[in-house]
């Protein structure tokens, strides 16, 4: 992973807030977007909101009625979007569906969930107890009509989905499932929702799914193996003070840690889990939403079986507010009404943690003024984090909620903003970046990150906070030099807020509207409520999801200047403050480490020999509970949905081919999706017909037509002329590429922030990078530009900054300076994250050093380098810094001016635009005079070998194999482990079967989820096949024991490639249609699809490629499968095999015996403070030590492994 791909990941790591089955999923981050990033339509003209008619249609369903129906989402230039809300006055069920033109269907289920200790002074459990989370993992274990462990995910993967999911965040969880098309969405929605309302919630499901002690004496389960590599980091510790400062009363929900500490997991019953479910998981508190190319009739028919099944139950004597043997006491001590709307939130207590509000006469060391300062594990103590938090308005002031983030995009969305220009963009940082954030309740509260903050400077923060802000505010005189509030500034960001919106209402109308739809359903008013008519509630959903009337307001607000310092003052001034520093700690380390082990190993102690063979059978008892075998009929009981009836996006692909015979432009067959060959045909003859510049074609170039108002425009570029000692300045040139000063075409110059000030006012977004638009080929480096088009001229806007930067940008000391204190800023959080450092170890292992980007950009080769440079920078004989510093710094300059030189032509460029190309007057014409800088360019060619494959490392033929590294970490407390081994080529015979395996293999309730997973192994796992690198991939992720994990694992291929186990013919069919869904979801969106046939051409796939492997998948038999187990995964498992691990300090040891044995014979043995040095030096004698042959364990050889089985095909024999 590159510096810029960690930062990225870093800021979304620090806003997360909840907790999901397969993954943590982050509902707000740092965006700051009220609705998500989301964008909203006008009503269709000439249609006003209407009133469904009641009693649609007979039976139970008859009580849903439609409140309203309206079209609410999207733009002038999209097609509309409708939406439908349903109310049911027998249950109180509510849904809505939302009509789009989405190939995919996404369906979410949602209950406010309310982790308060209980209601009434009833305080039956604690708020960390992590119930609402430990009931979400629960809920997808069987249902009272369909009880079998398994059967949900497992009809799900038939209905063309990638199995469910789920998150739990503070104030409610949702479940989810995406389907290719709505048939199987719709078939399995009341099969799911029986699973939410009605499940089964078993001891053994408890044992195996939350916590349980194994015949060791250790901890396990997959809720807690989650929290255990969550609960210590960086970011969940500082954010959880955080909300205890906020919220803090211990009985407060919103302060609650939702997901469970360990602590409290360790006592937890499932007896409690079953009374949450009782409490919350009601009819009148639960909503289903179906968005996708679905009618509202339709979702209406499902809604009807999930109202004749709730009636069915209460008639049972099972619903909740009264059947299933609830005792009269407890009854008493239920929640009453809605959650949160009536729950007591306290106030902020100035104190520890908590300032009072701002006063400018009060000293920066005032008494008052003291921060809440905690400690995380990080062997490196140089940086940390710090937030700040303040509690913001109501649910109901949503204008207030929508310029509040319009204040926070001003003060630091850009590196021309306030706040980043003091703590980040200068030559002496504070911090490496800054962030806010914010979740929106009854009242709800915003914060700020500021993220790697040299520890020795943090005291620095508050004051140099308080001074910017304050000026900003009007509060204090800035001086002539310094100004305060700037309406130009606060006009560009709300334009450029407005077109991000619109963009991703057209991207994917569903991440546009789910989390307004989802704070409407909590905290919005209903109908029926006292004043509310349904009219009401349909008017609050739409402000919910729509903030583009606040854009509005905002907009007549520009010129009062007041009007913005005013909110400043009343919303972070003027009111308490939370203050966390989050500080790095080598000793809690150890402290973990150590307290874990004794505490496990008095638990063992105290259970003894008795007790701990009672809990392994315990475990064993339930696992085989768990895995009783669902009957065919009930796998059976859904259809497989029909491909053909799966919409896809409309769009086709002209290709300007290099050539020295004018500029011909031809389309590529494959290419065209849901338009006539003739149509295609004709736009590229319109292209062809406007050309006037008789020159060659000077480099190749993707024109993508889709039906879009914007334009996307990039260029792709081929870092293969570069030396091994230039990409190591690859991530400095990434770094500063859209903040330098430039001398435009016309002689203009611009100011470094004059520049990202117009950059901001006229673009959606922007980027570079290295990888291809989302990572892959990172052989490339790439620019991309997006903006409006909505007259014609947007590609001439976006290629008009791409040209800026590539050839009109002047790099200058402060922008080198500042670049390189900020790289070295984020390697202390990197080497705090398990999963990046065991994917730099793999690339270490993999690639050639002397020509991958992979290598020379990863943190173990950035340290040194850059660590060298600032060294250069700052030190000089006499002391002084000046002198040397210019030296050195005009060093890098010369060296990054000579890379842009060798980079920056046009025969290493490959462009690419997606646009609405019938509407784009002169659009090659614009692409020569803007790329081309010569008046007679150089002829282009296509770029070819840029793929990860052709800088593996060559095989070493003195090489035995067992090549690997285990680190230690001392930040983590679970850990990853990646395997790799040969895969194979894009139309490789094998390539459907091997696909189809591994879907088999990994999918939801397939045999690595029930035995890693389910066993508590594990949280996660994958196998992965690149026509990238031609590598496949074996992946644990938060493992609780690494050896036993990849033991289990390898367990199951052998059992397949023996034959001891069959491939289940119900299971296959399965897997394909899984598979189906998840080669469509690659290409859901207009910009997503256009991109994935760009990307291709690099991969060594045609355009059409999904759909040779659709048409190759559905021909894949039992026998295939079996095959490429045999031949390719074995393969992954066999010591012959190059194995990466990251684990904690406390399992080194065993870690690294464990693996020697397997076969791993030069496997280095790393701890932390070695790290930087193990790959990268010569090797020694002592890198490599076998340990002594553990019991019971053989002793393989590199080879033996995938020796042991042979395929018996026809094509083997």
């Amino acid at each position: 992973m590159t510096l810029k791909s960690i930062r990225d990941m870093r800021s979304i790591v620090l806003a997360i807030k909840s907790c999901g089955k397969g993954t943590f999923s982050a509902i707000e981050v740092v965006a700051f977007l009220t609705s998500s990033s989301s964008e909203f339509m006008k009503e269709r003209a000439g249609q006003s909101p209407t009133i469904a008619p009641e009693n649609v249609d007979s039976g139970p369903a008859s009580s849903l009625t439609a409140l309203d129906w309206s079209s609410i989402l999207g733009s002038e230039n999209s097609s509309p979007t409708a939406i439908q809300s349903f109310h049911s006055p027998l249950t109180s069920l509510r849904g809505l569906v939302v009509t789009t033109d989405e190939p995919i269907c996404s369906l979410h289920i949602v209950l406010s969930t309310e982790s308060n200790g209980g209601h009434h002074n009833n305080n039956w459990h604690h708020p960390h107890d992590g119930l609402p989370h430990t009931l979400e993992h629960l809920v997808f274990l069987g249902s009272q009509t369909h009880p079998h462990k398994g059967v949900l995910d497992k009809l799900a993967n038939r209905c063309m989905a990638d199995g469910t999911n789920a998150w739990t965040a503070t104030d409610h969880t949702a479940y989810t499932l995406s389907t290719a098309g709505s048939e199987g969405a719709i078939n399995l929605l009341p099969i799911f929702a029986d699973h939410v309302l009605f499940p089964t919630i078993t001891d053994a499901g408890f044992v195996t799914e939350v916590h349980h002690i194994n015949g060791q004496g250790e901890n396990k389960g997959v809720v807690y193996c989650e929290m255990q590599g969550r609960e210590n980091s960086e970011g969940s510790l500082v954010d959880r003070a955080c909300m205890e400062l906020l919220y803090p009363s211990g009985s407060c929900g919103y302060s609650a840690e939702t997901g469970g500490k360990m602590e409290n997991l360790r006592t937890l019953t499932v007896d409690k889990v079953r009374r949450y479910h009782r409490e919350y998981y009601t009819p009148d508190n639960t909503i289903l939403v179906l968005t996708g190319n679905v009618e509202g009739e339709e979702f209406f028919k499902a809604l009807d079986e999930v109202e004749a099944l709730i009636l069915k139950r209460r008639e049972e004597g099972q619903q909740k507010d009264g059947g299933g043997g609830v005792s009269a006491e407890e009854k008493e001590g239920y929640r009453v009404g809605r959650p949160w709307i009536d729950s007591p939130i306290p106030p902020m207590v100035v104190g520890k943690g908590v300032y009072p509000p701002y006063d400018p006469s009060r000293a920066d060391n005032d008494a008052s003024m003291a921060p809440l300062s905690i400690s995380f594990p990080s062997e490196d103590e140089s940086r940390g984090t710090i937030s700040i938090a303040w509690r913001g308005p109501s649910y109901q002031s949503k204008k207030e909620w929508n310029h509040l983030s319009l204040i926070w995009g001003y003060l630091t969305d850009s590196a021309a903003s306030p706040l980043q220009l003091a703590f980040v963009e200068n030559d002496d940082p504070i911090c490496a970046d800054i962030g806010p954030a914010h979740d929106i309740f009854t009242e709800g509260y915003h914060q700020l990150w500021f993220q790697e903050v040299e520890v020795d400077r943090m005291e620095e923060v508050m004051p140099l906070f308080y001074k910017v802000v304050a000026r900003q505010a009007g509060l204090i005189d800035g001086g002539e030099e310094e100004s305060s509030f700037d309406v130009t500034r606060m006009r560009t960001v709300i334009r450029r807020i407005r077109r991000k919106l619109l963009e991703a209402s057209e991207r994917r109308p569903t991440n546009a509207i789910v989390d307004g739809v989802v704070r409407n359903f909590l905290y919005g008013p209903r109908a029926g409520e006292e004043g509310v008519s349904p009219e009401d509630e349909m008017a609050a959903l739409h402000a919910d999801v729509n903030p583009l009337p606040y854009l509005d307001d905002a907009e007549g607000l520009l010129e009062d200047a007041s009007y913005w310092q005013e909110l400043m003052k009343k919303y972070i001034l003027d009111r308490p403050m939370a203050v966390v520093l989050g500080k790095p700690s080598a000793e809690m380390s150890k402290q973990i480490s150590d307290g874990e082990k004794e505490r496990e190993s008095k638990q063992a102690e105290e259970l003894g020999e008795k007790g701990l063979s009672q809990l392994a059978k315990t475990l064993d008892d339930a696992m085989e509970t768990n895995e009783e075998p669902i009957p065919e009929d009930i796998l059976l009981s859904l259809p497989v949905p029909d491909l053909d009836n799966v919409p896809s996006i409309p769009l086709f692909t002209a290709r300007l081919s290099p050539s020295m015979d004018g500029l011909p432009v031809s389309i590529i067959p494959e290419s065209v999706r849901g338009f006539s060959t003739d149509d295609a045909e004709a736009v590229a003859a319109k292209l062809t017909n406007e050309v006037s510049k008789a020159s060659a074609a000077p480099f190749p170039a993707d024109l993508t037509h889709i039906d879009s108002a914007f334009v996307f425009a990039a260029v792709g570029i081929d870092t293969t002329p570069l030396t091994t000692e230039q990409r190591l300045y690859l991530p400095i040139l990434e770094e500063i590429l859209f903040k330098l000063p430039a001398t435009l075409e016309n002689g203009t110059k611009l100011s470094r922030d004059e520049f990202v000030n117009q950059l901001q006012d006229e673009t959606v977004s922007y980027s570079s990078g290295l990888g291809l638009l989302g990572g892959s080929i990172p052989q490339m480096s790439y620019i991309r530009v997006q903006v409006e088009n909505t007259d014609g001229s947007g590609l001439a806007n976006a290629l008009r900054w791409i040209s800026r930067v590539l050839f009109c940008t002047n790099i200058t000391e402060q922008a080198v300076k500042t670049a390189v204190q900020r790289l070295i800023s984020e390697i202390p959080p990197q080497i705090r994250y398990g999963p990046a450092v065991v994917a730099t170890i793999a690339a270490e292992m993999n690639y050639d050093a002397s020509r991958s980007n992979s290598i020379a950009c990863n943190v173990l080769r950035q340290k040194p380098f850059l660590s060298k440079i600032f060294e250069g920078m700052s030190n000089s004989e006499d002391g002084s810094t000046e002198t040397n510093t210019n030296a050195g710094i005009q060093a890098v300059i010369k060296e990054l001016e000579t890379i842009r030189k060798t980079l920056f032509q046009t025969v290493n460029m490959h462009a690419f635009v997606a646009a609405n190309l019938k509407i784009i007057p002169n659009l090659l014409d614009t692409l020569v005079t803007f790329l081309s800088r010569d008046s007679v360019a150089a002829q282009g060619r296509l770029i070819e070998n840029v793929s990860a494959s052709f800088v593996l490392k060559p095989k070493d033929p003195n090489s035995s194999g067992g090549e690997g590294a285990v680190c230690a970490l001392s930040a983590i407390e679970s850990g990853f482990l990646n395997i790799m081994a040969p895969g194979i080529k894009a139309y490789d015979a094998n390539r459907a079967a091997l696909l189809v395996a591994i879907e088999y293999l990994t999918a939801l309730e397939g045999d690595f989820w029930v035995k890693l997973r389910g066993a508590g192994l594990t949280y996660s796992y994958s196998i992965s096949d690149s026509t990238d690198s031609h590598l496949l991939k074996f992946s644990l992720f938060k493992c609780t024991d690494v050896p036993a994990a990849f033991e289990t694992a390898s367990n199951i291929i052998a059992d397949y490639a023996s034959g001891k186990t069959k491939v289940s013919s119900v299971g296959l069919e399965n897997s394909k249609a899984s598979l189906a869904y998840q080669l469509i979801s690659g290409r859901s969106s207009k910009l997503n699809a256009a991109t994935n046939q760009f990307v291709k051409t690099f991969k060594g796939e045609k355009m059409d490629y999904d759909k040779y492997l659709l048409s190759k998948i559905r021909d894949v038999s039992e026998e295939d499968v079996i095959h490429v187990i045999i031949k390719h995964l074995v393969q992954i498992f066999d010591p012959s095999s190059k194995l990466a691990i990251t684990c904690p300090t406390n399992k080194l040891d065993s870690v690294h015996d464990y693996f020697v044995n397997r076969g791993w014979k030069n496997l280095k043995k790393v701890k932390e403070e070695e790290l930087f040095t193990a790959f990268v030096a010569e090797k020694t004698d002592d890198e490599v030590c076998l340990p002594d042959k553990v019991p019971g364990m053989s002793m393989f050889l590199p080879g033996a492994f995938a020796a042991q089985f042979k395929c018996a095909c026809p094509r083997c024999i």
